[in-house]
């Protein structure tokens, strides 16, 4: 579907798109990795994540993701299962589908990409304080914290 939206003396066409992203919550001894996107990026700055992004056309879902924790944070994972689905509206013409995956890890050393400007090794009790309420709910709602210890 195709709206057109009247801007002063010009008519702008607002496609709909929906965007494929896959991501992390990548485990180590305990703790989850969340990352802060940087304060000049488009969308959400500022704000803390899991690691992860879009799905490039072609791409296997699970390769995304090994390449985006790569490209976003410099470690290596091994992806053990996906924990859930989901999908939202970040505006009224954009949707997002969202795959979640529980990931473990043995590197501590993060090296961020300039899309984020800090990295944390989170508790259990860091993640509800840091990531969106969004983000937090979804763990609860698919029963993450019954698959993964986290220190408290």
């Amino acid at each position: 579907m195709i709206a057109n939206t009247k801007m002063g003396a010009e008519t702008k066409r607002l496609e709909n798109k929906m965007v494929n992203v896959v991501k992390g919550l990548i485990e180590n001894e305990g703790r989850v990795l969340i990352v802060k996107r940087s304060l000049v990026d488009d969308v959400g700055a500022g704000s803390w994540e899991t690691v992860g992004g879009k799905v490039h056309f072609g791409e296997k879902l699970e390769e995304a993701l090994v390449r985006e924790v790569r490209e976003e944070a410099g470690i290596k994972i091994q992806i053990d299962e996906l924990l859930f689905a989901n999908t939202f509206f970040t505006d009224s013409h954009r949707q997002v589908i969202l795959l979640m995956y529980l990931c473990r890890t043995k590197d501590h050393q993060v090296n961020l990409s300039e899309e984020h400007s800090e990295y944390m090794w989170a508790t259990r009790s860091e993640l509800y304080h840091h990531l969106p309420f969004a983000v937090t709910s979804d763990l609860e709602k698919y029963n993450v914290f019954e698959k993964i210890e986290l220190i408290d």
